[in-house]
């Protein structure tokens, strides 16, 4: 009896030591994957942080390298001094105006306007219709002396503006009035020339080449009464 609770007892005793020996070979295994969880997730946070870094040191990069590249804006070169004394001379020149006109005395504007006016008729005398008009044909007499008249009627509108700025006002006042009368007068001189080939090939042709010789005339007129000291 005594034998069967010594073997009873060695043998509860192999089942503790196997028991044992199993729950520390099963700890052991849970922690060598704990430990192998825990490594992963290490360098799965340490790609990821990688990672991190990489893209954060491209998206430097491309800042520094965008403010490296050059931008479509316009360089604009500053003026040195001598930029901005000739500019400064041009603006004032500018303003002040390069039309001689307007800074020419009575006398010389009297040589400018009569040289004008040889220049005009030279023009005039240059017209392909002049031939054809001297030669009497009908329709080149009309357009080479409608051009002449419209060419002189022009001169005298300029010789006009020249005098309102010369003249006393008393001076001007004058001339104006009598600017009027003439204009009716070149009118009805035309007119009465026209009658005279009303219903003919030639009436306007001798429309026109009235106004052309009563306005060529009081161009000089005026250049030469006014235009004085």
């Amino acid at each position: 009896m005594e034998k069967v609770r010594i073997f009873i007892v060695a043998f509860l005793l192999v089942l503790f030591i196997v028991w044992m020996s199993a729950c520390s070979n099963s700890s052991a295994d849970t922690n060598a994957i704990s430990n192998e969880s825990e490594s992963n997730e290490e360098v799965e946070i340490a790609d990821t942080t990688s990672d991190s870094k990489g893209s954060t040191t491209e998206s430097i990069n491309k800042s520094d390298n965008s403010a490296d590249t050059p931008s479509d804006s316009i360089s604009i070169e500053q003026p040195n001094d001598t930029d901005k004394e000739v500019s400064t001379n041009t603006i004032n020149k500018n303003i002040q105006g390069d039309n001689t006109t307007n800074t020419l005395t009575k006398v010389d504007g009297r040589t400018e306007f009569l040289e004008k006016l040889q220049n005009i008729q030279k023009e005039l005398d240059a017209l392909p219709e002049k031939k054809d008009s001297d030669k009497g044909i009908t329709n080149a007499m009309k357009n080479y002396y409608g051009i002449s008249y419209e060419k002189y009627d022009q001169a005298l509108n300029d010789i006009y503006d020249f005098l309102q700025k010369e003249l006393s006002p008393e001076k001007m006042n004058e001339l104006k009035y009598k600017q009027i009368n003439w204009i009716e007068e070149k009118e009805n001189k035309a007119n009465e020339e026209r009658k005279n080939y009303e219903g003919g090939t030639f009436e306007n042709v001798a429309y026109y080449i009235s106004l052309y010789e009563s306005t060529k005339e009081r161009c000089y007129e005026l250049v030469n009464e006014y235009m004085t000291d």
